[in-house]
């Protein structure tokens, strides 16, 4: 038995030293890939910008040979999009491309590549949006109001209104169910306008307008004002002219009775002479 047991342990420590070895080559292996290499892989890459600033994309293309690198824009050779004329600069050797004051309409898909050469590199290039509301909107009891939220970056991103009072955290619009509707805005922002047929007291607060990769929530506070507050100070200044008319009235009969007095006065004494 003790015999047994002495040759169990080594035979034991062989079939582990073979296992742990067999379970390491089939595991996955951990490949490492550089930027350069994920850039390559024919798909386009997402590549955001800011209205108004640089636009700048570097080819990465291994180019041992010189050739010249051909850039397009939604598979349109870059030369011959007018809207693009005298707007770029290749830079580098013609490796990197430059719009200086990039502009809305800048966004689409941009390919580079070398002269004969199959493989590319490409970006979906797409405007940061940048989202406004106005700081402060007003709005009379049982009014229509309407907010649109502006959006400078296409393509325009879907947005998203969220809504908070004084007691409420910010919560998705559909909380205000039937109180409301989101529709397309005039500037074509997907539920970039938000509308009451008739607003109410409760619906004060703070309204925000957000959309996926903004850098911050456009944020409008919204006062709803009585139906009458128009109607009080026109009624104060209709009692402001009746209390000067009244002082006016009263100030000339004190005045004019004693000048009466005076010349019934005078009548009389004329009499007695």
């Amino acid at each position: 038995m003790y015999w047994t047991e002495k040759m169990c342990i080594p035979v034991a420590l062989l079939f582990l030293a073979l296992l742990v070895p067999s379970q390491a080559q089939t595991g996955s292996p951990q490949v490492s890939v550089t930027p350069a290499e994920a850039d390559l892989s024919g798909e386009l890459r997402e590549f955001l910008y800011d209205v108004r600033a640089n636009l700048v994309l570097r080819c990465e293309l291994p180019n041992d040979a010189g050739l010249p690198y051909v850039w397009t824009k939604n598979a349109t050779k870059l030369e011959e999009v007018w809207e693009m004329k005298d707007r770029y600069q290749l830079e580098k050797g013609g490796a990197e491309l430059k719009v200086g004051r990039a502009l809305e309409d800048d966004f689409g898909n941009y390919t580079c590549a070398l002269a004969g050469q199959a493989q590319t590199q490409g970006w979906a290039v797409r405007g940061r949006p940048h989202l406004k509301l106005p700081a402060n909107t007003n709005v009379v009891e049982g009014q229509k109001l309407k907010l649109t939220c502006k959006v400078l970056g296409k393509p325009y991103p879907r947005v998203q209104w969220l809504y908070s009072n004084s007691t409420d955290e910010a919560a998705n619009f559909s909380a205000l169910a039937g109180r409301g509707q989101v529709t397309d805005s005039e500037q074509g922002v997907p539920d970039g306008t938000l509308v009451m047929e008739a607003a109410a007291r409760t619906d004060a607060g703070l309204y925000r307008c957000n959309a996926e990769h903004a850098p911050a929530v456009a944020t409008t506070h919204l006062r709803v004002k009585d139906m009458y507050a128009a109607l009080w100070p026109f009624l104060g200044i209709c009692a402001e002219v009746f209390i000067l008319c009244a002082i006016i009235l009263v100030y000339e009969k004190r005045r004019t009775k004693p000048d009466l007095d005076d010349s019934d006065a005078d009548n009389h004494d004329q009499k007695k002479s």
